[in-house]
């Protein structure tokens, strides 16, 4: 078990059963060349619209056929026009094979529909807007990510890629803009601001990329040496390292003695650093790099347990140093 806090997904995949008015169309699915890998539900037969957009994910995902998914995608287009679902997998389906028109055709029939009701619009906007880079309308696409901005103004990503379309059409001004404000939003992601989902490495990556832009645009970018998120990331590994010694140590003794004197510095570098952050963002680094540990101390101990017995040193420590993460995870139960 794992604790993530993250800005919730847009889609909400919820897809509503069709009936057809004459008899049941059932169609054998034929023998799939699949990996045994694929968790992708594969559909025992198809005859009803979510049995349809099911298989297309499962050719996807499974199968590696875009081709083939759009074909599946558009039958259930033909069971009900009306529903907006699988146009936008057949969009992203078309997208995937290079139809970026008829992708476009189908994000616009999404958008056009906007019911509202499945959360398709919104990364409909998003997709429109790269597949529109792809045609080279770049235009096109600084208004879709503009509505995308409207309606989540803390996407750095957005940001970044219109900054990108400004630049292109040499709109330096605006280009430097949304790269300042993609550059503050992707320093809050990496300091935990939005929760433990967004202290990703690839969201550090995107801050240099944005602070490259900036930089060939002639703006000085003043990089903090220790961000929050260091401090917040220093601070579980620190905690874990204390809890693993407390297997072997008392608390006096001088080892767990200097783990806490890290501990004391590192929380009031916290103390002082801006944006704060919830108490929660921590809590969730400290549980998550415990179970972390603990997953790889029970892979060592499966191993260690075929040739060694329960009481052996080894293994005697592993269960020790696991019974102290578990006891600094319920010290951090959210």
């Amino acid at each position: 078990m794992k604790f993530a806090f993250s800005i919730p997904s847009l889609l909400a995949y919820i897809s509503s059963i069709v009936l057809l008015v004459s008899l049941p169309l059932v169609v054998k699915i034929p023998a799939s060349s699949a990996s045994n890998d694929c968790q992708t539900f594969k559909p025992p037969d198809l005859n009803i619209l979510t049995d349809f957009i099911g298989m297309g994910h499962f050719q996807e995902d499974c199968q590696k056929d875009s081709l083939a998914a759009v074909s599946s995608f558009t039958q259930a287009i033909r069971l009900n026009p009306q529903a907006e679902e699988p146009y936008y997998h057949r969009a992203n389906a078309y997208k995937k094979v290079g139809n970026y028109k008829a992708a476009v055709a189908d994000y616009t029939e999404v958008i056009r529909q906007n019911t509202g009701r499945l959360g398709f619009s919104s990364p409909a906007y998003w997709n429109r807007a790269l597949t529109y880079e792809k045609l080279g309308d770049k235009q096109k696409a600084i208004s879709d990510f503009t509505q995308v901005i409207s309606e989540s103004a803390s996407s750095a990503e957005a940001y970044f890629f219109r900054g990108n379309m400004y630049r292109d059409l040499g709109n330096k001004e605006s280009a430097i803009a949304d790269y300042k404000v993609a550059e503050k939003i992707f320093q809050q992601y990496v300091d935990g601001v939005y929760g433990t989902g967004q202290m990703d490495t690839i969201n550090e990556e995107m801050l240099d990329k944005v602070r490259k832009e900036l930089s060939s645009m002639g703006v000085d970018i003043s990089v903090p040496q220790i961000t929050t998120g260091t401090i917040l990331k220093s601070i579980a590994k620190v905690e874990v390292e204390r809890a693993l010694n407390l297997a072997r140590f008392e608390p006096q003794h001088p080892t767990i003695q200097y783990f806490d004197t890290q501990l004391d510095d590192l929380y009031k570098q916290l103390e002082n650093t801006q944006p704060q952050v919830d108490k929660i963002v921590l809590k969730s680094l400290k549980a998550n790099a415990a179970y972390q540990k603990i997953e790889g101390f029970e892979i060592e101990r499966s191993q260690l347990i075929k040739e060694f017995s329960s009481d052996h040193p080894v293994i005697v420590l592993i269960d020790s140093q696991k019974n102290e993460l578990e006891a600094l995870i319920s010290r951090n139960q959210i």
